[in-house]
């Protein structure tokens, strides 16, 4: 604040502002005095905040002294390590073992076929993978091109030219890592890139088949003894598992009709044991299959001499029952986008003998999933499959079930790894020749009489059976000798009888009968052949639909075929070689089958064909010889007795290649034995075979052992980390000693001379390294008995040959001295843990209650089955999730438990559905095709919107606006296709048979899943698809198990305490469990006579405990021990070592809340703050004190102004007097 201008001392002469200021100084000699304090102050926190620091860095040495593994000390030594070399950490245990190398890993090496110049353009151009990357070849690219492109995508996989002779130059490609896995390379554009190149053939392969068991060898005999037929002189036998069962064969005596019985009669889980036959150069052979299980476990060599399984255990010949796509990190990404192609191929591929249409370019993992169970091949279920790679990273496939039959057109299966190119096929590839004509076998009879056939029960006899059963078919149909042309959308029972009447069938009589008071059926009598056309004979419920024919199908049954005794077939053809053969096949009689006719074909060809039916119903016929053929057929149906049958034409499908292979070295497995035990893994370096081992495979040769032998008694580590101890323990003290000194010559002392915290810290770490611990072996119950001791200055210092020695021979007793152990004198209480508020000791433990599991036992026994279906509701505790258990009549116990057991392990998907369902007439359920116009009664307008309000399986919540722009293309299945796109691709969507939209989230587990669409109708409709409500809850497993006790169903957590528990949401009387909350019990009881908290069967002191608290127990007593042997539970002795000790003192002083030091700085704060106010306040005073001087002394002023005034107008008076 300004002063003004003042003139001091123009009255009197005095310095008045001088005076003023050492008037003011004295007063503020205080305030210095505290600002020096509050120096002094700084100085003191300062050295305590530096104490403080190497406290903490003590703690962390004493940390390592803490934990029992470093006292686990490993040395690893191999006795040939050019051979074998090997390391060690502490989970090793001490011991030797042998290893011997008898195959070393390798990495995968491909070879191109021959290019003349390694800068000429290939004239290739197309998109193919490697290990899931894209690479892309322009037309004018080179080897050179090529080579740089691949090791620019980073595959994992290195690109080599390498120059075999002038004219003669290859790309070389090899697997960065060893291994079985090796590279995958796959053609992903129709261009056949690959094939060009010379990398893969056009054969193709499963590249991820999955099994669902395994076949034998081929036998001559099904009912012969086995080890006659291979001409054992010692036939083996023992005790084989099949599935979940145990099987005993002796091969002296089994046949493989006998060994097929045993198996079904043992009956493993859903094992089906068979022998098959089949007919190869004119002799049948035979062989057992076990489908339902791979796990198939030999004795005695039974399934080895089988040919179900190898050497090393794995199946020799699996039965595949499907495949899986490569993996993918996103379901909902475009194929093409996630392997970065360029021209991803779009094609009409085949599975399981159905046509399906693929787009790389848009279609997601989702997309082809719904894309192929939409499609609906018989018996194949498509499913999105995740796994995690070994950073934790989800991986995603497509995992088809059900089939093994995958034709690839475009490359797109081979894009997404269903299929591969082979690399050896260029090996003698057979030729084969298909017909382009797939036939069918006439269906049969759906409602049979002696001597004829009726159709399904109607609801009326006259009116048009279109408008009954809502069909439209009509055909010409042939009945008897006679065809009749009949159309359902017109023609009545009625109608139809007089129609066959009428066209009078030799023999033949139709009827309308009355079957009931309003339901009326068609009858034809006199004759049994019917010949369905447009399904008129089908829709009516006369034949079941055609089906695709087999080598059992007898040629009179072909549909429409029409074949009569006595036609002819000629078979005429050109062989291997390009030599003519010809001949005849005679239907002699109406049993002749299409295996006779393909054996016909193999001996025409002197046996050097195979021939066949394939799936679809086609002729195959393979060359028998690999390598470039002249392989042709044709096969003419002479129909003599007036038929239509035809074979179609023989149409080339695989061209014979001769021999060459790309596969220069196929990436390899090391394989080793430890102790005589044969191992494999994908690298040469070992680290999961012994446990904290690692060995590297350097050099194989079989035979030659290498001994490995694992020491502890290393003990470096430890003498290092008690060295750092000793350390930071001397390096604290002198931090001490340094803050608190006081120099004699000087007489000052340090800022925390004579602290009496100082001194107390001081002294209790002194004393906890020096005191001797209770309950410790004499002679190793203090750390100066082991070479650790204190020397005259105050510091620790190490007595190497008494450490070493304790070290190599008393290492166990060294490590007691420094952790902390808990030992209990009876079984069923187990130490666990304490924390830094338990206190060492011997107590006494006693048990109230001990712990159980919830469970309930059903009131009946369930001597047979069920006599109704049962529906079992469960509710876990924990989670609230519940699992809905459908148990189906006839289950006996064991299938009951098995069936609740599967279904509570399992992890389960949210599924959604609509709550109305939508028809198109009335009745017929909608479905994807269903155009919107054709919904019945919704009334939609072009222009009509439905809003998607969703949440994804996270709870993310997204919205889209569906826009109906013309009704009558647009179809359910677009509205599908925005609904899974408003999820980005991560349900599946589809319309079930009832006609209701169902959701299903494609990530198992708890979901947050919701889906609300709101019709907007706009146009005055009433479409409307309901509420989207839950239907399965997704959820994780529930920890809950289903037993068989003595003959009834119990159920039981198998979590202790009350904390896990479940409920039975309703009564299940067959099974006697009654609707109710089971709830297992937490352990009771005290520690010390002090208060203890039981979670389940922990038994934890209290935090107001004074001795115990944090003391952790595990009671594994019974209710029924706690009944019989009363609450006395024996003891726990606690015994805290050194670096415990040292380390639960260091928590107190260093603790950032209430330590020792954290107080005392505090303190000092607070003092320094109550000085710095003490300071504000004086400062204040000395102020107001310094305007009260300044006023005085002006006032002072201003009087001997007027005084001086008044003197010198007296004088000025007295001097006119004087004049």
């Amino acid at each position: 604040m300004s002063q003004g201008i003042s003139f001091a001392g123009l009255g009197s002469g005095l310095d008045t502002d001088s005076i003023i200021k050492q008037l003011i100084d004295i007063e503020r000699r205080p305030v210095t005095l505290i600002q020096r304090r509050q120096v002094e102050l700084e100085q003191e926190k300062a050295a305590i905040g530096s104490i403080n620091s190497g406290l903490l860095s003590l703690k962390d040495s004493v940390a390592k002294l803490e934990s029992d593994d470093l006292f686990s000390i490993v040395n690893a030594n191999s006795d040939d390590s050019g051979r074998v070399s090997v390391s060690a950490s502490n989970e090793a245990a001490a011991g030797t073992f042998s290893v011997e190398v008898v195959e070393l890993a390798q990495s995968r090496r491909l070879s191109s076929r021959s290019f003349g110049s390694i800068s000429d353009s290939l004239g290739l151009s197309g998109d193919f993978t490697i290990n899931g990357k894209g690479v892309e070849l322009a037309a004018d690219d080179s080897l050179l091109d090529m080579r740089d492109k691949i090791n620019a995508a980073d595959a994992g996989v290195s690109a080599q030219i390498l120059t075999v002779a002038s004219g003669d130059t290859r790309m070389i490609l090899t697997a960065d890592e060893v291994g079985a896995d090796g590279f995958s390379i796959q053609d992903a554009s129709s261009a056949n890139v690959l094939q060009g190149l010379g990398f893969t053939s056009s054969s193709t392969d499963i590249k991820n088949a999955f099994a669902s068991g395994g076949r034998s060898g081929q036998f001559l005999a099904s009912d012969q003894a086995v080890g006659t037929l291979l001409g054992l002189g010692s036939s083996p036998l023992g005790t084989i598992t099949v599935g979940d069962e145990e099987v005993a064969i002796d091969l002296a005596t089994d046949t493989l009709e006998g060994i097929r019985d045993k198996i079904n009669a043992a009956a493993p889980t859903g094992v089906t044991a068979k022998v098959s036959s089949s007919l190869e150069e004119g002799i049948t052979r035979h062989r057992l299959e076990v489908e339902g299980t791979t796990n198939l476990i030999d004795d005695g060599g039974v399934l080895e001499n089988l040919g179900v399984l190898v050497s090393d255990g794995s199946i020799a010949n699996e039965i595949v029952t499907g495949a899986e796509s490569d993996v993918f990190v996103s379901t909902s990404t475009a194929i093409g986008s996630l392997l970065g192609l360029a021209n991803a191929p779009s094609a009409t591929i085949q599975v399981g003998g159905v046509d399906v249409d693929i787009d790389l370019a848009t279609d997601s993992l989702t997309n082809i999933q719904t894309k192929i169970n939409d499609a609906a091949p018989p018996g194949v279920v498509v499913t999105i499959s995740s796994s995690n790679d070994d950073d934790s990273n989800t991986k995603f496939s497509l995992r088809i079930d059900g089939t093994g039959s995958f034709t690839d057109s475009g490359n797109v299966l081979e894009s997404i790894g269903i299929l591969v190119g082979s690399n050896n096929a260029f090996e003698s590839v057979a030729q084969v020749l298909t017909a382009n004509t797939a036939l069918q076998e006439n269906s049969t009879l759906v409602h049979a009489t002696n001597d004829g056939a009726k159709t399904d029960e109607l609801a009326s006899g006259s009116d048009a059976v279109g408008d009954l059963i809502a069909s439209t078919a009509s055909g010409t149909v042939s009945i008897g000798d006679k065809t009749v042309a009949i159309d359902l959308a017109n023609d009545s029972l009625n109608d139809i009888r007089d129609a066959i009447n009428a066209a009078a069938p030799t023999g033949v009589t139709a009827t309308v009968n009355a079957t009931g008071p309003s339901t009326f059926e068609l009858e034809i009598s006199g004759t049994t052949s019917f010949t369905d056309d447009g399904n008129v004979l089908q829709e009516l419920g006369v034949v079941t639909a055609a089906t695709t024919l087999d080598a059992d199908t007898r040629l009179s049954d072909i549909l429409g075929a029409g074949v009569q005794t006595g036609d002819t077939i000629s078979i005429n053809g050109v062989n291997h070689a390009g030599d003519q053969v010809a001949g005849t096949f005679a239907i002699a009689n109406d049993n002749i089958k299409i295996q006779n006719l393909l054996t016909s074909i193999e001996q025409t060809f002197g046996g050097d064909v195979e021939a066949s039916i394939d799936a679809q119903g086609r002729i195959n016929v393979k060359d028998q010889q690999g390598g470039t053929s002249q392989l042709a057929l044709t096969l003419t149906s002479n129909n003599e007795g007036g038929g239509s049958l035809d074979f179609g034409t023989q149409s080339l499908t695989t061209s014979g290649v001769d021999a060459r292979s790309a596969e220069l070295q196929a990436g390899q497995n090391s394989i080793f034995q430890i102790n005589g035990i044969t191992l494999s893994r994908s690298t040469n370096s070992v680290t999961d075979a012994v446990q904290g081992v690692t060995l590297n495979l350097l050099e194989a040769e079989e035979g030659q052992l290498v001994d490995i032998t694992i020491d502890k008694d290393d003990t470096s580590a430890l003498r290092g980390d008690i060295q750092s101890f000793v350390d930071e323990f001397n390096s604290v003290m002198d931090l001490i000693d340094e803050a608190s000194a006081f120099d004699q010559d000087t007489q000052k002392g340090g800022p925390l001379t004579g602290d009496s915290t100082l001194i107390s810290v001081q002294g209790e770490l002194r004393s906890v390294v020096s005191n001797q611990i209770g309950g410790l072996s004499d002679g190793f119950d203090a750390l100066v008995l082991v070479g650790v001791s204190f020397n005259r200055s105050g510091r620790l210092q190490i007595d190497e040959e008494r450490l070493t020695t304790a070290l190599d021979e008393s290492l166990e007793e060294v490590r007691k001295l420094f952790v902390a152990q808990g030992n209990t004198s009876e079984d069923g209480i187990e130490f666990v843990s304490t924390n830094s508020r338990t206190r060492d000791g011997n107590y006494a433990v006693q048990i109230a209650q001990a712990a159980t599991k919830a469970n309930v036992l059903g009131a009946v026994e369930l001597t047979g089955g069920l006599s109704t279906d049962q529906t079992l509701t469960l509710i876990d505790n924990i989670t609230g999730k519940p699992a809905v258990i459908s148990l189906a009549a006839g289950l006996n116990l064991d299938d009951v438990v098995s069936s609740i057991n599967t279904q509570l392990v399992s992890d389960v998907a949210e599924v959604r559905r609509g709550s109305i369902a939508n028809t198109t007439n009335g009745t017929q359920a909608i479905d994807a095709d269903t155009a919107f116009a054709d919904i019945f009664g919704a009334g939609v307008q072009n222009g009509d919107t439905i809003r998607i309000n969703t949440t994804d399986h996270e709870g993310n919540s997204n919205s889209k606006t569906f826009t109906i722009g013309d009704t009558a293309t647009d179809t359910v299945g677009d509205l599908l296709t925005q609904i899974r796109s408003t999820l980005n691709g991560q349900v599946s969507v589809n319309v079930d048979a009832e006609g209701r939209i169902s959701v299903t989230d494609n990530q198992l587990g708890n979901s947050d899943l919701t889906i609300t669409l709101i019709e907007e109708n706009e146009g005055g409709g009433s479409l409307n698809f309901g509420s989207i409500e839950v239907e399965t809850e997704g959820r994780f497993s529930l920890d809950i198990t289903a037993a068989n006790i003595d003959g009834k169903l119990e159920l039981g957590h198998n979590g202790f305490g009350s904390r896990n528990g479940f409920s039975i949401e309703e009564d299940a009387a067959e099974l006697g469990l009654v609707a109710g909350s089971f709830n297992g019990k937490n352990v009771e009881g005290t520690i010390n006579g002090e208060a203890a908290d039981g979670f389940g069967r922990i038994l934890t002191g209290s935090l107001d405990a004074e001795n115990v608290a944090g003391l952790s127990l595990r009671v594994n007593l019974a209710e029924s021990e706690v009944a019989a042997e009363g609450q006395d539970a024996g003891r726990v002795d606690l015994i805290f070592g050194v670096a415990r000790r040292l380390s639960d003192s260091l928590g107190s002083i260093t603790d950032n809340f209430e330590g020792t030091l954290t107080n005392r700085g505090r303190a000092i704060d607070d003092t320094i703050e109550d000085l710095g106010d003490q300071v504000v306040n004086m400062e204040r005073r000395i102020e107001q004190k310094r305007l009260n001087l300044v006023g005085r002394f002006a006032s002072l002023e201003g009087t001997i102004a007027n005084l001086q005034s008044q003197g010198n107008f007296l004088s000025g008076q007295l001097a006119g007097l004087s004049r």
